[in-house]
């Protein structure tokens, strides 16, 4: 029921989880209480054992909207946009703050648990007012399609800083509450754990956190496991900070942040994650929240006064707060009142705050009612007037700039590696591919594999093979070794299918020129059944393979095209491969026909297709120059392309790079003739970038 209205409530454009509680409303005392009360008791009898079976079953839903808090916190977003987001986020946590400790004292004893422990209600209530929900901000965001723009992510670096800041103060306030009494001793005692859970999570935490993931895929593989470790250091780590006296929603929020910066913890893995979550057991905490609350209570009149001041204060405070920071960061009228808008917003986030407080003893069930009706409230406010304010933001110059330049990063084949794997069977071809590779992912964030197949009597082979690998890519390389006596083209395709972006294999060695094949048999077989997008390096036979990892990318890099959607992969790791050096790439494009008729200009179909070829050739010169690459073009006319491509890399190419799709014909790879010519008469290396 609660996930069906959620989704009614999403059709509506309203958040999941109004009509999540919606569901706990009508089931809980609110309307099924009051209308067939022993119908009720019944379905939902209040004895221990009954609460404490929903209230796991809930809490299993507050960790893992914790977790899915901590791995959409953008640490890089957050550092860029440091400065302010800061001012904001302190501006929109210190007003709602000050202003909710000061009503915390103002409220009537009624409304607070324990009197005896009012400094412990009061600095709950102030972080109740500083939380932010980033889920409701960023779908707002997403919905407008300004989630990328300065307004946007400012808004979401603010949040996420003023998220990470509430947690902490959640989990030393709980910690307070647990402690029995309030003395500077005990709030030194939970701050000084808080900050050495932090310290320690962030050093011996996050190397053990991304050694056990990588591990966990490199030998087992798939989403499941991987889901499988990030529940139980969540609940480890949760573990850890409950028994501290701390909260464990603070330990799920951490690994989920630590998680979030492993690269093997890719895009799909976390989709299967959030399905999870948000569809199962986060509607499960949201109902079973909605089940305490009497919304009966809200109509009697003190506690409808006391629900409206504290509402108007979580308003006011936030986006008081907000707007001076945002000023204070020297942002205009119109943004400021935006991000005093977004940050209103409190949804889930809240309404895990509340059942912490009514766990701990803090609040009352009148008061719990309050702060959630105060997160329903906020946020179904926010997102309109969100909108409304966002309307009046116009992007700069220079924003739109960052735009573009982030759209064709988007699309980019070569800014979309993550994963890279790099076979190595002997030093000569780990020369030249780690060469490669190197000056490919110079200036992305790449995890490269190198993957030595060795038999039993080639281990110092394979130790100068690692050497010279190492050398090449620093510190992006990961070293695995495995036994090649069976099948090498096996172990291979067996690695390449743990969700690696790109496989570059060697072809340096076994090269025949026959007439049925290209390569050789192994490498004709990992060619045909790569899971993922190929880059295969071949080196002509007479190179001296020493040396030539020096000379690269060397003068010039040539990169033939023909017009089609593949170009763009093979121009991008040539502009890669040259960008910050003095290389010029040179596009050429090769009509086929006579020369002498071109010369003269006497076929029109002819000259057509010139033109045409001077359009292409110009397309991938602008994003060449937009990538930093120096770029010539030229528009060749030519009998035989495949003649014409090789004499001009014989005249002044150190490298050339081609596309192609995989074509298996008889058994073998075949990547068109243009291409398996020039592969095996050009001069130099050639690289053939085979995307999928």
């Amino acid at each position: 029921m609660a996930r069906a209205l959620g989704l009614v409530a999403a059709r509506f454009g309203l958040p999941t989880v109004v009509g999540e509680l919606l569901a706990g409303f009508l089931l809980g005392p609110s309307l099924f209480g009051n209308i067939a009360p022993g119908l009720f008791e019944s379905v939902f009898p209040q004895t221990p054992a009954q609460v404490h079976l929903l209230e796991i079953i809930s809490w299993l839903g507050v960790i893992m909207l914790l977790i899915l808090t901590g791995l959409e916190t953008d640490i890089g977003l957050i550092a860029r946009k440091g400065k302010g987001a800061a001012a904001i986020s302190l501006g929109g946590i210190i007003v709602p703050f000050g202003l909710g400790f000061g009503l915390g004292y103002a409220l009537p004893s009624d409304f607070v648990a324990d009197p005896n422990k009012r400094l412990v209600f009061a600095l709950f209530i102030g972080t109740a007012m500083s939380i932010s929900a980033i889920p409701v901000i960023a779908k707002v965001l997403m919905e407008m399609k300004i989630i990328r723009r300065d307004i946007g992510q400012i808004t979401l670096a603010a949040g996420m800083i003023d998220d990470t800041i509430g947690w902490i103060l959640l989990s030393v306030v709980a910690g307070l509450a647990s402690s029995g009494t309030v003395s500077p001793f005990s709030a030194g005692k939970s701050v000084f754990a808080v900050f050495a859970v932090l310290l320690v999570s962030y050093t011996l935490g996050r190397k053990m956190v991304g050694a056990i993931i990588r591990g966990l895929d490199t030998y087992v593989g798939g989403e499941m496991i991987k889901i499988t470790a990030l529940m139980a250091l969540a609940l480890s780590f949760g573990a850890v900070t409950q028994v501290l006296k701390l909260e464990a929603v603070l330990g799920a929020f951490i690994v989920g942040i630590l998680v979030g910066q492993v690269k093997r913890f890719d895009e799909h893995t976390r989709h299967v994650f959030e399905q999870v979550a948000l569809g199962i057991f986060a509607p499960v905490f949201f109902a079973a929240s909605g089940l305490r609350v009497d919304l009966g209570q809200l109509a009697e009149p003190k506690v409808l006064a006391v629900g409206l001041v504290v509402l108007a204060i979580a308003i006011i405070g936030k986006f008081v707060g907000a707007y001076i920071g945002a000023r204070a960061s020297r942002l205009g009228h119109w943004e400021a009142l935006s991000l005093g808008a977004g940050m209103n917003a409190r949804g889930a986030m809240e309404i895990i705050v509340a059942t912490v407080g009514l766990s701990r003893g803090i609040l009352t069930p009148e008061m719990y009612s309050i702060i959630l009706m105060v997160a329903i409230v906020t946020s179904l406010m926010a997102p309109p007037i969100l909108r409304w304010t966002l309307s009046h933001v116009e992007p700069t110059e220079e924003e739109k700039a960052r735009l573009e330049s982030e759209d064709r990063r988007r699309d980019s084949f070569v800014a979309n590696l993550k994963r890279v794997l790099l076979p190595v069977r002997n030093q000569g071809e780990a020369d030249v591919a780690a060469k490669i590779v190197s000056l490919l992912v110079a200036d992305e964030d790449v995890e490269v594999t190198s993957l030595y197949l060795q038999k039993g009597s080639e281990k110092e082979k394979v130790a100068e093979a690692k050497g010279a690998v190492e050398a090449q890519l620093e510190e992006k390389a990961r070293t695995l070794v495995r036994d090649d006596r069976t099948n090498p083209s096996e172990v291979i395709l067996t690695e390449a299918n743990k969700g690696y972006d790109l496989l570059v294999l060697s072809a340096t060695e076994h090269r025949t020129r026959g007439e049925s094949s290209l390569f050789d048999r192994f490498v004709d077989d990992v060619i045909q059944e790569s899971p993922c997008s190929l880059l295969v390096v071949s080196m002509p036979d007479d190179d001296d393979h020493e040396t030539r990892p020096e000379r690269l990318p060397g003068s010039h890099i040539l990169v033939p095209i023909s017009g089609g959607d593949s170009d763009k992969y093979a121009a991008e790791v040539a502009f890669a491969v040259a960008a910050g050096h003095e290389t010029v790439v040179d596009i050429v494009h090769v009509v086929s026909g006579p020369q002498h008729t071109a010369r003269l200009g006497a076929d029109d179909a002819l000259m057509h297709a010139v033109d045409i070829g001077e359009d292409v050739v110009a397309r991938m010169a602008e994003l060449g120059r937009s990538m930093g690459a120096n770029v010539e073009t030229d528009v060749v006319v030519a009998d035989h392309p495949e003649n014409a491509i090789v004499e001009r890399a014989t005249r002044r190419a150190d490298l050339v790079v081609l596309a192609s799709s995989r074509r298996p014909v008889t058994q073998r790879a075949f990547f068109g003739h243009r291409i398996d010519y020039v592969v095996a008469h050009a001069p130099c290396p050639v690289i053939v970038v085979s995307a999928r």
